[in-house]
């Protein structure tokens, strides 16, 4: 089956997109894809670990699910978590280690769209 390159872009909280983006990325595992993730922009604020919201799914929560779907290769624009200060320490470590989480050059992030059959932006 294809490569899916699915891109987080956007914050986790503040529309409907990161919801609907991860959706999209554990129902294409479920038909055969490979699925690689690349959080960039707002889309790295994912990663650092919030509180449940009341009303609103925890978006931490839903994010470790994705080894489950065999989401394993998680990738991080490190421009992006240098853009909005985030240290090592906000960062959600355990999720970063358990997706094999890597931090990508400008470059890097380059090459990997490129690698990808299909990239969809979230």
């Amino acid at each position: 089956m294809a490569s899916l390159l699915i891109r987080f872009t956007q914050s986790p909280y503040g529309s409907a997109f990161s919801q609907d983006g991860l959706d999209f990325a554990l129902a294409a595992t479920n038909y055969g894809h490979t699925v690689h993730v690349l959080f960039e922009g707002e889309g790295v604020l994912q990663l650092v670990q919030t509180e449940s919201t009341k009303g609103i799914k925890n978006h931490s929560k839903r994010l470790a699910s994705m080894p489950f779907f065999d989401i394993e290769e998680c990738f991080i624009c490190k421009d992006s978590v240098d853009a909005f200060a985030i240290d090592s320490v906000l960062l959600n470590t355990g999720l970063i280690e358990e997706l094999e989480g890597q931090l990508l050059s400008a470059s890097q992030r380059l090459a990997l769209i490129q690698r990808a059959d299909h990239v969809v932006t979230f």
